[in-house]
């Protein structure tokens, strides 16, 4: 909705509204999950014949350092105003989220030595919204303090239909067993490691 990337103090005066205005009961602020069917221009983005299968939520962050560095650092600065939680969108693997996690402990040991107000202990946590995540759950939860399950995503991975398709709209069922049983498996592995599991997506809304 913009034509240039939000700078770090847009973001955090954007983050400390919500934090404030909610505290003291928690929010937890998404990073950036650009790319599928939201694509900003000024970032580079290009055409991709399976977007949903491409670059985008946490594989997209991870290449934009810089750019997620940026927002990691507002949700931090945030975090000083009210109970503020973070998780990373489209974990398909343990190595993105220790990617991910390592680059919040760099911004996080740096606001410490400046002297920037924040939460050191903030929460962060992983979304599981591929198949991938989904069995590889137990491991992930050994680095996450909550998960929460993206029934949108999960659901169209899982039996591998484009929830965007009108045509296959009928097929599109979130109450399929193949993605119950994968709800079931992510939130038992969560709370065997001592996670929160939690449900977004039109699924939770239902």
């Amino acid at each position: 909705s913009r034509p240039s990337l939000p700078s770090e103090e847009e973001q955090y005066e954007a983050y400390r509204v919500v934090a404030e205005r909610l505290s003291p009961r928690p929010v937890v602020f998404r990073t950036m999950d650009l790319g599928g069917d939201k694509v900003a221009s000024y970032l580079g983005t290009t055409h991709e014949t399976n977007p949903f299968l491409g670059w985008r939520g946490i594989r997209f962050a991870l290449e934009h350092p810089e750019v997620f560095r940026t927002q990691i650092r507002a949700i931090y600065r945030a975090s000083a105003h009210g109970s503020a939680r973070m998780m990373f969108p489209m974990i398909s693997s343990e190595d993105e989220l220790l990617a991910a996690s390592g680059i919040c402990r760099s911004v996080e040991a740096e606001l410490t030595r400046l002297g920037v107000a924040h939460d050191a202990g903030l929460e962060i946590g992983a979304m599981i919204e591929t198949p991938s995540s989904v069995w590889m759950a137990d491991v992930i939860a050994r680095h996450a303090r909550f998960l929460s399950i993206g029934t949108n995503d999960l659901t169209q991975y899982t039996l591998a239909i484009d929830r965007d398709n009108a045509r296959l709209a009928h097929l599109y069922e979130p109450l399929n067993p193949a993605v119950l049983r994968s709800i079931h498996h992510t939130i038992e592995a969560g709370h065997a490691a001592g996670c929160t599991v939690s449900i977004c997506g039109e699924m939770a809304g239902d």
